[in-house]
């Protein structure tokens, strides 16, 4: 009685518990991948991070989730390093269409596109870098939170060994990907086999993992872009694979 004479009398939402609420997620075409972060997909109205070394399979995961989504829903791709092709999301699949590229001139100009963006309404704001310390002003990532919660988008971060800590205390989900082997047709590399673990959580304990098959758009492509492959072994688990091409020939 007492709680709903207060929210009577001050509005709606004046008292609540103080566990957060649930957060939704924005579905990968993963199920496998979706069912590890602890919202069913990238959580909305957060920042996700997708890292991992050289030919771990990191980017071009974030590529082929970009693609999966452009099909259904907008995708905003703000390019630091001004370099990326389009073409790439196109190549597995996606929908250029629904795609809106922007190259900024500055830092400052990245992050306002991007909040703009994620204001209106896309589902998923994709945020690609190299060095993310010397691109990042101290008040840009908090601001970007707050036009995620408010456009209920998705934000991922690519790219980058070095976070500075004003991006990395508002990174809610940390995904880290290694490369478990490669796979082959006729004689080319089509693919990877990488295993994906959550390394840093808000939603829950980190430690959760599980194994995809990333498809290259060419050679002799197959299915472009993620298969499941299930839970990872505990010989796989954080161990990636030297340069050892293994696959089946003509698959």
């Amino acid at each position: 009685m007492a709680l709903s004479s207060l929210n009577l009398r001050y509005g709606p939402g004046m008292v609540r518990t103080g566990a957060p609420p649930r957060l939704q997620g924005l579905a990968t075409g993963s199920s496998s991948l979706d069912e590890i972060t602890g919202c069913q997909g990238l959580p909305r109205g957060r920042i996700s991070r997708l890292c991992g070394s050289a030919a771990s399979g990191a980017f071009d995961l974030g590529l082929a989730l970009g693609a999966e989504v452009s099909r259904s829903a907008a995708v905003a791709v703000v390019d630091f390093t001004r370099e990326m092709d389009p073409g790439n999301f196109e190549a597995y699949g996606g929908e250029l269409d629904n795609c809106w590229l922007v190259r900024p001139r500055c830092p400052e100009e990245g992050w306002a596109a991007a909040r703009a963006l994620a204001k209106v309404g896309v589902a998923l704001c994709l945020l690609v870098a190299e060095d993310w310390s010397r691109l990042t002003p101290t008040a840009a990532p908090a601001a970007l939170l707050t036009a995620l919660a408010e456009g209920d988008c998705a934000g991922l971060l690519l790219g980058g060994r070095s976070i500075p800590a004003a991006l990395k205390e508002r990174i809610c989900l940390e995904l880290e990907c290694w490369r478990l082997d490669w796979t082959l047709a006729h004689g080319d590399v089509c693919g990877l086999r990488l295993g994906t673990q959550v390394s840093r959580s808000h939603l829950g304990a980190p430690g959760a993992s599980c194994r995809l098959q990333l498809n290259f758009p060419r050679p002799y492509q197959r299915r472009v872009g993620l298969e499941e492959l299930g839970d990872l072994t505990a010989s796989e688990e954080l161990e990636e694979e030297p340069l050892q091409l293994v696959g089946a020939s003509g698959q």
